[in-house]
């Protein structure tokens, strides 16, 4: 049975402050994209939350207006909660402690390269195997889920140009910066579970990108597939030809796979993110005989 849970028992709470010129500030403006903000830091939540349970759904709810600064003091409530997990008080205070220092650690790697990314994730792995985290089925966010919404933070940042945004937590404070956010991808509605599956693996190069779309074709098991180069810093070094890569070289890469399957557990979608290239392999040079 689907439970509300009162924003009391969830520990944790966050502040989001805006400075803006009083008396000159547009009202509606402002709080559109305060609004905006809120919406952004719920889906880092969503994203925080997305492999421990797929019900969940995190509210933010509004304990607090200060002056001066609009400041929003925000509480976690949770829709969705399944009966199981209601049965362990330490819960709420592993869920608020997660989700804050979560948003902490996350909110400094706005534009960072998809290796930082996932090198902040792992400093989170003891909030998310704790013994609470047990009735949760642990599994590590993906890379491109946090990113995603890391971008959704950066676009709704970007309504509010020349104003100082920070986010206050029980860590410390956390700037905003202005910067440019990628594109976001779109969810399907079909979409009934996704599983993320995570390694190391070497992909033969077929084809590069020369472009900059960050699409390379590889040959993985002997089959041609199309993955996403997410490590951004080696991708410039390619691109400024720091990097010399030919077609049938191998990149040693840590990687995601991300399906999505529907209700009756047909594959919809398949992608694969390289998330840090480690190596680079040339195929052996063949002498030939005298």
């Amino acid at each position: 049975m689907d439970r509300l849970l009162d924003a009391t028992l969830i520990e944790g709470e966050i502040g989001l402050v805006i400075d803006y010129e009083r008396g000159k500030t547009p009202a509606i403006g402002l709080l559109q994209a305060a609004m905006g903000m809120v919406e952004a830091l719920d889906k880092l939540d969503s994203a925080l939350l997305s492999t421990i349970d797929t019900s969940l759904e995190p509210v933010s709810v509004l304990n607090d207006v200060k002056e001066s600064s609009l400041k929003l003091l925000l509480a976690r409530m949770l829709k969705k909660v399944p009966d199981e997990h209601l049965k362990n008080l330490e819960w709420k205070k592993w869920l608020g402690g997660l989700l804050v220092e979560g948003k902490y650690l996350l909110l400094q790697k706005l534009d960072a390269d998809a290796p930082e990314i996932q090198q902040t994730i792992n400093l989170l792995d003891n909030k998310y195997k704790s013994p609470e985290s047990e009735l949760m089925h642990y599994q590590t966010p993906a890379v491109s889920d946090i990113r995603d919404a890391l971008d959704s933070v950066a676009k709704a940042r970007a309504s509010l140009p020349g104003q100082k945004v920070y986010v206050q937590t029980d860590y410390g404070d956390v700037v905003i910066p202005e910067i440019i956010a990628a594109p976001s991808s779109t969810d399907s509605g079909e979409i009934s579970e996704i599983l993320t599956n995570q390694g190391t693996e070497f992909f033969k190069v077929k084809s590069p990108d020369m472009i900059g779309t960050a699409q390379w074709t590889v040959l993985r098991n002997n089959r041609t597939v199309r993955v996403n180069m997410m490590h951004l810093k080696w991708l410039n070094s390619y691109h400024n030809r720091e990097v010399n890569i030919l077609p049938g070289d191998s990149l040693k890469c840590l990687f995601e796979e991300v399906i999505s399957y529907d209700a009756s557990g047909n594959e919809l979608d398949r992608k694969i993110n390289i998330i840090e290239v480690l190596d680079i392999v040339k195929p052996l040079v063949q002498m030939a005989l005298i």
